[in-house]
Parts: C-alpha cells; sequence; structure tokens
C-alpha cells in the first residue's frame, strides 16, 4: 500500500469517527421521517466501513504480491495545483453559488492533477455535481445554487 492511500485511509477514518461520534447526540429517526442524526451517522459509519475494506484488499493484494516495491516521489506539482484550485473555489462560492464552482473544482483536479483527458473530466464533473444536487436539493430538500 502506497504511503499516499495509508495517509489517505488514516485521514478518512478519523474523519469518519468524529463525524460518527458528533452525530450519536442528535435524533436518527422518529416514527415518520429521518432526524438531523440520519445522514452523519450514516455516511460516518459506511464511511468507515469502506476505509476497513479497503486496508483488508490492500492486505490482501501486498501478501499475494511479492513484486518489487517502487516508490514513489511525491507529486509536489498536484499539490500545489490541487491547492490552487480549492483556494479559487472555495473564494468563488463566497458569492453565493456553490454549484457552479464544484464543477469547476472536480473537473480542474481531474484534468490537471489526475491526468484524466478532458471528455472524462467533463463526465465526472457533471456526474459528481449532479450527484450532490440530487442528495442535497430533492433528497434533502435543502437549498443549493
Amino acid at each position: 500500500m502506497k504511503y499516499s492511500e495509508i495517509t489517505l485511509s488514516i485521514m478518512l477514518a478519523a474523519f469518519a469517527a468524529s463525524i460518527s461520534v458528533g452525530a450519536i447526540e442528535l435524533k436518527y429517526s422518529d416514527q415518520y421521517s429521518f432526524g438531523p442524526g440520519f445522514v452523519p451517522l450514516t455516511v460516518g459509519l459506511l464511511l468507515l466501513l469502506c476505509c476497513f475494506l479497503q486496508l483488508v484488499r490492500a492486505c490482501k493484494r501486498e501478501g499475494g504480491d511479492n513484486s518489487d516495491d517502487q516508490v514513489e516521489k511525491p507529486n509536489f506539482r498536484g499539490l500545489l495545483i490541487t491547492i490552487a484550485i480549492l483556494s479559487a473555489g472555495i473564494s468563488a462560492m463566497a458569492f453565493g453559488a456553490v454549484l457552479i464552482p464544484l464543477i469547476g473544482i472536480v473537473f480542474l483536479i481531474s484534468w490537471l492533477v489526475s491526468g484524466h483527458t478532458l471528455a472524462m473530466s467533463a463526465i465526472i464533473s457533471v456526474v459528481t455535481t449532479l450527484v450532490i444536487y440530487v442528495i442535497f436539493s430533492i433528497w434533502l430538500g435543502l437549498p443549493v445554487q
């Protein structure tokens, strides 16, 4: 398992644990609908499960694979580009819109950092933004601009 994968898994697990612990005090549901603790507790527990499954999968892969481990150099260029994209996108969100900067953030990170093609980056950004819109605006009824 790469150091970046280990670091990401640890950070996501810590984030998921903090969300889950914070949501324990909130009401999960009542007789007719979900309560305010439903989304954070469910997301936190599912994220913890995904981190655990990723760890098990990585251990199985390393146990059966005896090839040479190549140490990857950190991608500082990608890190700086990501920080710049996120900073610009979050600053743009201060003007009131959330979805337009979000689609730009996902597109630029997918294209410039992950190295996807323009078409794949466009598909990823549109689908991601659409899923976020459906979850927050349609399913949860929260206003998303």
